[in-house]
């Protein structure tokens, strides 16, 4: 992670005749353009609480500025069919907003990053907004099983992105194995394909190698790579919950978490091996 001085904005940025807020951190003594990443939050969280979920280990990673977008009612309108959220109802166009943040913000390259309904705000980005983004990170979400797979693109029009995924095999929420995600059974977030299974469909569309590079990193975590020019990874984190891994204490009924690593700082080592000059 990067210690510099940053400098902390609360924005808004009108689109679809909203007043949408984002917050934005730049790093100091730093000249731009800079390089982006957008962190989407998950359910019921704002662009604040993600900062504090993730115990700020985000902010002015690698020296790139970060922008923490707020999704409408807490919740971005992301890929899945069944998605009971006003995000769904209102028809909230999450895709156009992004692009917008990004012509308002005029990065140098353009990552991004979310967990649980954040991430699932990803995996639409990737097939609604191909190459979009130069890389992305997913925590504890993957992509809806069958009919619940919903971007309005085909997967046709996916593009190679490189693709880290994290998850934990005790996520209460988004399981690891697959099968139906969601708070509880009223609920539902329909059903979804288990971690492996959505890395190894990621690299079929990257065209990647098809069978993965295992490594135990660490005690508890194993990382699986699909060989490419745009390569996917998977990190299985054995026994942790609905987390991002950023040494902080968060509610029990998440799961528990792991004490081996933070997050932020594997996502930088991937952001450094997938960026281009």
């Amino acid at each position: 992670m990067n210690a510099r001085e940053t400098t902390v904005e609360h924005r808004r940025l009108e689109h679809q005749g909203r007043q949408r807020k984002y917050v934005l951190v730049t790093p100091q003594g730093a000249p731009g353009p800079h390089d982006l990443l957008i962190f989407f939050h998950g359910s019921l969280q704002s662009g604040n609480v993600i900062r504090r979920f993730t115990a700020g280990t985000f902010d002015a990673l690698d020296g790139m500025q970060v922008a923490y977008p707020y999704g409408v009612e807490q919740h971005f309108n992301d890929a899945r069919a069944t998605l009971p959220v006003a995000a769904r109802e209102l028809g909230i166009d999450d895709v156009g907003f992004t692009r917008a943040l990004i012509r308002e913000l005029a990065p140098r390259r353009v990552f991004l990053a979310g967990f649980s309904n954040g991430g699932q705000m990803v995996l639409r980005l990737l097939f609604d907004a191909p190459r979009l983004a130069d890389a992305a990170v997913v925590f504890a979400s993957t992509l809806g099983a069958g009919s619940n797979h919903a971007p309005t693109n085909p997967d046709s029009a996916f593009l190679p992105t490189p693709v880290l995924l994290m998850h934990g095999t005790a996520d209460p929420l988004a399981p690891y194995e697959g099968g139906t995600a969601g708070l509880d059974a009223q609920r539902t977030r329909g059903p979804v394909l288990g971690a492996m299974e959505t890395a190894a469909r990621l690299a079929e569309l990257n065209g990647a190698h098809p069978e993965p590079v295992s490594e135990q990193i660490f005690g508890d975590t194993t990382r699986f790579r699909w060989e490419g020019p745009a390569p996917v990874e998977l990190l299985r984190v054995a026994g942790m919950g609905h987390l991002i891994p950023s040494g902080n204490v968060l509610d029990a009924r998440l799961g528990r978490n792991t004490n081996s690593f933070i997050a932020a700082d594997l996502v930088a080592e991937f952001f450094r091996r997938v960026r281009t000059p």
